[in-house]
């Protein structure tokens, strides 16, 4: 199913542009995180987990936002998630047992995905079967703004998953947690609605001893402005990047406007209104270059082991007015506003991948120039 809100992936370290970052409480293990609640909108925040020394754990933390006295939707216009130093990803997942508590009665949405609220090997609960990542954060500190205007919608009370991946390294036991901070505006503020896009190259292979190169083109079928992209990788990608596709000549612009040669670290890269704008059967021509220093095949299994190349991005406005997404939730028809959230959001309209960018598919032994060489390195930015 699709899903709905922001999204982006980032890194392991706080984001440098973030000058304000908020400080983490390190003690003898104790990365538990403090983060200051929004002055207007909401916080979830997991409970502390004590990670073994020498292990890797996929935490999955079932959450529940109540709505502050009787408001059944929110307008998220801003996001901050921090999570402990060292954190692999966390994730936040929703899916359409997000909703049930809000349109049927309290406890359908547990009953839905199996479990009360608490922590749990993810490998216990069907989260990614059931629900779909709307915020990915491979930053420790992660930032989003969306333009001013724009904004995601928040059907109230919420049953969220953080899926938080940690590997510990060391020789003794780390304290860790989570927290994600909802800034919201008044209904009156919205004028279009936030749509996400989230897509994966999930049957990449790259051979053992080789260099290798993978893209797709995420394709849009309405006019649409794009509020930010990001991409997510692991260790043995070189360089990720992105590259306008124009549909009516179906030409890949050579130079990317993305690049992120940190895989650690990937940029949130957001853009002022006007200043990237889509139009139907245009896109996103995103690739993924990797080279595989190890004797084995590196896929998508979901490890730190494995490989990813995953591209994000926020759109507006959606095909849908924010009066119609106000009248489908007050009117708690569960139908019509899971029709809703697979509508706005999700993966791309359509992804091609017969279309040629500027970057070989065929591998090629190890050394000499990477693909990305010489071009800038992308920076986080964000919107005043």
């Amino acid at each position: 199913m699709r899903l709905w809100t922001l999204l982006l992936v980032a890194c392991a370290t706080p984001d440098p542009a973030a000058s304000d970052a908020p400080a983490e409480q390190v003690d003898d293990g104790n990365l538990v995180v403090d983060l200051a609640p929004p002055a207007q909108g909401y916080q979830l925040e997991s409970a502390p987990v004590e990670v073994a020394a020498h292990s890797e754990v996929q935490l999955c933390s079932v959450l529940r936002l109540d709505p502050d006295g009787d408001e059944s939707l929110a307008w998220v216009n801003q996001m901050e998630s921090l999570s402990s130093t060292g954190t692999h990803h966390m994730n936040v997942v929703i899916g359409s047992f997000s909703f049930l508590d809000a349109f049927l009665e309290e406890g359908a949405s547990a009953r839905a995905l199996g479990a009360d609220l608490g922590t749990y090997d993810c490998a216990d609960l069907p989260t990614m079967e059931l629900g779909f990542p709307v915020f990915p954060s491979q930053r420790d500190n992660q930032q989003i703004t969306l333009p001013e205007g724009v904004a995601a919608p928040l059907p109230l009370p919420l049953v969220a998953v953080f899926s938080h991946h940690y590997v510990n390294a060391g020789d003794t036991p780390i304290t860790i947690n989570a927290a994600l901070n909802l800034t919201t505006v008044q209904p009156d503020e919205v004028v279009s609605v936030a749509g996400m896009v989230f897509d994966s190259i999930g049957d990449l292979e790259v051979e053992a001893g080789t260099r290798q190169s993978f893209a797709r083109t995420c394709v849009v079928d309405r006019d649409v402005d794009v509020a930010l992209v990001s991409t997510h990788t692991h260790e043995w990608a070189t360089c990720a990047s992105m590259n306008h596709y124009d549909g009516e000549s179906e030409q890949v612009e050579d130079t990317p406007f993305y690049v992120n040669t940190q895989w650690d670290q990937p940029p949130i890269l957001h853009f002022e209104p006007g200043t990237f704008s889509l139009k139907a059967g245009d896109g996103v021509h995103w690739a993924c270059h990797y080279d595989n220093d190890t004797d084995r095949t590196l896929i998508d299994d979901g490890s730190a082991a494995g490989e990813m190349c995953v591209m994000a991005a926020v759109t507006w406005p959606t095909a849908f007015s924010v009066d119609w997404v106000e009248e489908t939730v007050a009117s708690r028809d569960l139908d019509s506003l899971l029709g809703l959230m697979d509508e706005v959001l999700g993966g791309c309209d359509r992804v091609r991948d017969d279309i040629t960018g500027p970057w070989s598919p065929d591998p090629t032994s190890l050394g000499g120039d990477l693909p990305c060489e010489g071009l800038p390195q992308t920076e986080s930015n964000t919107l005043e």
